[in-house]
């Protein structure tokens, strides 16, 4: 977006609110910001100040529709004497500044002022909402994405039948108002970063991505390079790979690792000698027969049937959330009848995602369709696809449940171009962190990601799933000291190479009520 990047640096000196950027021949109206009211309740002694991003829709047609973008300032506790650490969310089509349920706090939902406490000392946190995502308008989500127990209810009560038709009419509805999916990408969420940039009068900024928000700091550092000056990426989602295309191959990994780390712990090697066949084996007969179960969620108790591909959903979300270690446990006990550890874990998946009730997987936020569709599905090779998937037995029945097949092609977005999805090189320093049990964007991507920075350390967490930051104290050290002094060669203030501890998890499980 910048050709000149002193003319950039200059005009971030001088401020923004009079004048036009001139981009590549082109006058383009300078991003704003427009104070608003915060809905967030801050803790004694710190503060937050709200926004709303103003940006073109199309920025080769600036006088177009405009986006607005929520925007959270978490102050820094004396004045910021260092660059603003921005967060990108992931999803695609997460919602960070949105809450859960109406008259509710995003940020203490979050838990958003303890974790950004260390990093606050001293710079401000940034919250960006994504354009087409919730805290963004236009908002391309076709129901409401509330994880509330009303809006959850509305999604389980949609039939098979009726999804496809859902996501035909929300598409019309967007081409009616002229709001256009193809220009909801990651490119144009990297340039609405580097428009916050240039709003909050700032040259020189600091990225924390999670999931799909490391893709979108990856495409920030492609196409905005000396804007950058530190990045810590956690649970990498580079552009060059395929999330679609390899799916069981993926999953088949992770449950290896599991079989691998029980065989090497002693006391999980004697309790569990048959781990892997018993892992198979329940999941088969589930497949055969779907458990029934009554899970307790926050207003009612639901009736579920787990499926074979239900069941690997429930094991993967503990693997994910970084309890592999109880996965041993949890099916050992499905032997014996006993579902308590299962229904927790379920319980767990269905309050926070969903996807157990309903019939069917269901994807209804059109930011996800718009980029999956363009920047993955476009470029799976559909026939491998489908052999991996029939070969695979058990741990091809997750991927079995996307709906990319049946929602893209109603979606209708352009694929991106080949060049968007080449490694991102850059000289940025960038920290990537992954978990051992992360089956969503496994370790291999964020190895693959750092062989193209040239600034780069990869540190992997042996117990841990997706997000790492959130489950070991040590990764959320290891993220405030890359950004307090971003030197990937520094030694490590503590380490997350420890195995999975099945010990704990066997007192966890016999403890149970």
């Amino acid at each position: 977006m910048w050709h000149n990047k002193a003319m950039a640096r200059s005009w971030l000196r001088g401020g923004l609110a009079a004048f036009l950027l001139v981009l590549a021949g082109q006058a383009i109206a300078a991003p704003r910001l427009d104070r608003e009211r915060c809905p967030y309740k801050p803790p004694r002694g710190d503060r937050v100040e709200c926004f709303v991003l103003v940006v073109p829709e199309n920025r080769e047609q600036p006088e177009g529709r405009e986006v607005r973008l929520k925007v959270a300032v978490l102050k820094a506790k004396r004045p910021a004497s260092a660059e603003p650490l921005i967060y990108l969310a992931g999803g695609p089509g997460d919602a960070p500044l949105v809450a859960s349920a109406p008259g509710a706090d995003a940020l203490a939902e979050g838990d958003w002022w303890n974790d950004t406490a260390i990093i606050r000392r001293k710079r401000d946190v940034v919250i960006l909402s994504q354009r087409g995502a919730g805290g963004a308008t236009p908002n391309l989500d076709c129901l409401d994405p509330r994880t509330s127990e009303p809006a959850k209810a509305r999604r389980r009560a949609v039939s098979e039948d009726q999804e496809r038709d859902i996501l035909v009419r929300c598409r019309a509805n967007l081409d009616r108002r002229k709001i256009d999916p193809a220009m909801y990408t990651t490119p144009a969420l990297a340039d609405d970063v580097a428009d916050l940039a240039i709003a909050l009068s700032q040259a020189r900024i600091n990225l924390n991505g999670v999931s799909y928000g490391t893709r979108w700091g990856l495409e920030v550092m492609r196409r905005h390079p000396s804007l950058v000056r530190a990045a810590v990426l956690d649970g990498v989602y580079p552009p060059q790979v395929n999330g679609e295309q390899n799916e069981p191959t993926i999953v088949r990994r992770v449950f290896e690792q599991l079989y691998a780390d029980c065989a090497a712990d002693a006391l999980c090697r004697e309790r569990h000698p048959g781990l892997r066949g018993t892992v198979e084996g329940v999941v088969e007969a589930a497949q055969g027969k779907a458990l029934e179960l009554v899970l307790q969620l926050e207003d009612s108790s639901r009736q579920v049937r787990l499926d074979g591909a239900k069941l690997m959903a429930v094991l993967l979300h503990m693997m994910r959330e970084g309890e592999a270690a109880l996965v041993p446990e949890t099916v050992a006990t499905l032997r014996r009848n006993d579902f308590r550890l299962l229904k927790m874990f379920a319980e767990d998946l269905e309050g926070n995602e969903g996807g157990l009730i309903e019939q069917n997987a269901q994807q209804f936020d059109g930011l996800y369709n718009s980029i999956e569709c363009r920047e993955t599905w476009a470029y799976v090779d559909r026939a491998a696809r489908r052999k991996s998937i029939e070969t695979s037995g058990i741990y091809g029945l997750t991927a079995r449940t996307s709906k990319s097949p049946a929602f893209c092609p109603v979606w209708r977005v352009p694929p991106a171009p080949a060049a968007e999805r080449q490694p991102v090189k850059a000289a940025t320093p960038v920290l990537l962190l992954s978990g051992a049990y992360d089956w969503l964007t496994p370790p291999a991507w964020g190895r693959e990601a750092a062989r193209h920075l040239s600034v780069a350390r990869h540190v992997v967490f042996r117990a841990q799933g997706h997000g790492v930051v959130v489950q070991d104290s040590c990764a959320a050290r290891l993220r405030d000291a890359f950004i307090d002094e971003p030197d990937p060669k520094r030694g490590l203030p503590c380490r997350g190479d420890a195995p999975p501890n099945f010990t704990a998890a066997y007192e966890r499980a016999r403890n149970l009520p």
